[in-house]
């Protein structure tokens, strides 16, 4: 071997501690390592098992058997907007002209916990304008979407032993971060105006409730919306019964056949009322940006955690964000897709109702992304679904929705906006072929 490499090799050996050396004498193996016994090299398959599994225990989640899946890069009816859509090249050109500006270079090191102060503002202002609410900026948490949102009211909100409502067809991850906090879940029905309130009244009038869980505007799943009349009781029992409402707005962005309704945020006068939402629907999951709309002093709790969790959120991206509500690039987006994603839902309805009205029952929806498809109790959904897959689509199966049901629902949403028409054709005729053979 060259001099250089045993050079080399000794020298990493030294620097290591696994050698030393004595003037005159030598180098030596250091006397200070432990005594270990030799061992060969493993089987292909205990060295695999090795690194599959720990040589310790810990907790095991029961919730939560395996994580999803989400296999956006096949095409079918998922939940949520078709990321073909976003303004890429100018998002890439703000990012490039943020990045740019010397005045921006404080935004490559630590920043505020509550987010950019630009974007709370932009988020306050938008919030205002849009959805009628009455924030400025201290009203403001920017998250990493609505998920941690959830996750920090949950922990800050909820003690263990505390009751919180949900419908008995809910959304299963908002579900679980409240049990995870410790939580009783109780359920109420849903109906063609929305959550049961009169069930709600009733359990107050017996029982101590902590929060309620809501998705007034679009409920998640089944899209229908609450009624203004069971909005304006809800508030009322809120302040009556002093039970905390968690509203997370996840879609308000896309309604098509009316004005939206307003959340009940904008109508909150006692201040019980925390408005939740994103960017994920309007332009992309990969943001990551959510934010917490309620009164100073639970942001600034919410803050103390944050800091605990994720000392900051993405300070370049919020900049970007702020800068895209503020020159109303994100409102222009807005308006381009609605109008895209309100003839998507016209062709997917069209289609289902054309092709297979005899065992897909379903609402259209006014707004969101996505139908309640009510499939018939003689097909397997889970088996249409496989079968689908097997010819390149995605069909959800609904599974989740089962856990809160507490039964066998045989129905799923179907997302219309992921795919362009072309493509939803495709996927409702084989469809159509698959559901005939079974």
């Amino acid at each position: 071997m060259n001099r250089q490499t045993i050079v080399k090799a000794y020298d990493e050996l030294y620097s290591q501690g696994w050698i030393y050396s004595k003037q005159s004498k030598g180098t030596f193996v250091s006397e200070k390592l432990p005594e270990i016994k030799a061992s060969r090299f493993t089987e292909k398959d205990e060295e695999e098992k090795r690194n599959c599994c720990t040589g310790f225990n810990f907790r095991i989640n029961s919730m939560i058997h395996e994580p999803a899946v989400p296999n956006r890069h096949i095409p079918g009816f998922h939940d949520g907007p078709d990321t073909r859509l976003i303004p890429a090249a100018l998002i890439s050109r703000t990012y490039k002209s943020v990045m740019s500006r010397k005045s921006n270079h404080p935004l490559f090191s630590y920043v505020e916990v509550e987010g950019r102060p630009a974007l709370r503002k932009a988020i306050s202002n938008h919030l205002n304008e849009t959805a009628g609410l009455q924030t400025c900026e201290d009203h403001i948490l920017v998250t990493r979407g609505t998920q941690m949102g959830l996750y920090l009211l949950s922990q800050v909100l909820i003690e263990k032993g505390d009751t919180v409502i949900s419908s008995y067809l809910s959304y299963r991850y908002a579900d679980l971060l409240f049990e995870h906090a410790g939580a009783k879940l109780l359920r109420v029905n849903v109906d063609e105006e929305g959550l049961d309130v009169d069930e709600i009244e009733k359990i107050c009038k017996r029982k101590k409730i902590r929060a309620i869980y809501v998705t007034p505007h679009h409920h998640y799943p089944t899209t229908v919306t609450l009624s203004a009349e069971r909005r304006m009781k809800l508030l009322q029992l809120a302040e009556q019964f002093k039970f905390i409402i968690i509203e997370d707005d996840y879609d308000y962005d896309y309604h098509f056949d009316s004005s939206p309704i307003l959340p009940l945020a904008s109508a909150d006068r006692k201040a019980m009322v925390v408005y939740i939402g994103s960017f994920s629907k309007t332009l992309s999951p990969a943001m990551r940006t959510g934010y917490i709309s309620a009164p100073a002093n639970l942001i600034k709790e919410l803050s103390k955690l944050r800091q605990i969790i994720d000392g900051q959120g993405d300070p370049i991206t919020e900049q970007v964000l702020a800068e895209l509500i503020n020159e109303g690039e994100l409102r222009r987006h807005i308006k381009k897709t609605l109008k895209i994603y309100h003839e998507r839902r016209d062709f997917v309805c069209g289609m289902l109702k054309e092709l297979l009205s005899d065992v897909i029952e379903f609402k259209i929806p006014d707004g969101g992304l996505s139908i309640w498809a009510k499939f018939d109790r003689k097909i397997k959904l889970p088996e249409v679904s496989d079968a689908l897959f097997k010819k390149g689509f995605i069909l959800p199966k609904g599974l989740l929705h089962n856990i809160g049901a507490g039964k066998k629902l045989n129905s799923t949403r179907m997302g219309f906006g992921f795919m362009n028409t072309k493509e939803s054709a495709k996927a409702i005729h084989l469809m159509q072929d698959i559901i005939k053979k079974i």
